[in-house]
């Protein structure tokens, strides 16, 4: 197996867990606050396609369509500046969260299946500061998208148990 085919199926892999545990939240449970100050579940979903967005465009050069962006709630809901805060208005379906993310990943997916493992090693630079740049190899990249979904999948699985969601079929 290649190394490229193996960091695609654990990017699969995680997502479906990830999708996995907040399968029969309602619209109403992804955008409440589990609990007082806290972020939506629903923008830690959306923070994870935020963060394919981010990294595809360093790892590619190429850039994620405004469209899709907007969807994802890209640079509006999940850790922004108060000026830049703008999440939706209105609770969204839950099929809106996992379309947006999913359509993202399907892209990172495509453009990693189309490296050759040695394209891994490959260095992009990345400003760390205003006045320091820091070279990454891609396979820091991809394996950095896999650790944080498995963190952020945390968080928010502990904050449906903490806050007592219940799923659609769950005793109450």
């Amino acid at each position: 197996m290649k190394n490229t085919e193996l960091l695609i199926y654990m990017l699969k892999d995680i997502r479906e867990v990830t999708l996995q545990g907040v399968n029969g939240l309602s619209k109403e449970q992804l955008f409440a606050e589990p609990l007082p100050g806290e972020f939506p579940i629903g923008a830690y979903l959306m923070h994870l396609g935020e963060c394919d967005i981010g990294w595809y465009e360093s790892l590619s050069g190429n850039k994620i369509p405004d469209e899709l962006k907007n969807r994802c709630y890209y640079s509006a809901w999940f850790d922004v500046p108060a000026e830049d805060f703008n999440p939706p208005k209105s609770p969204i379906e839950p099929s809106e969260y996992i379309a947006a993310i999913t359509e993202v990943r399907e892209i990172v997916l495509d453009y990693i299946s189309k490296m050759a493992d040695e394209d891994l090693e490959i260095t992009i630079k990345r400003k760390r500061s205003a006045t320091v740049e820091v070279d990454i190899p891609k396979k820091w990249i991809i394996y950095h998208l896999i650790e944080h979904e498995a963190h952020t999948r945390g968080q928010m699985f502990m904050l449906i148990r903490m806050a007592g969601f219940k799923k659609k079929g769950e005793n109450n």
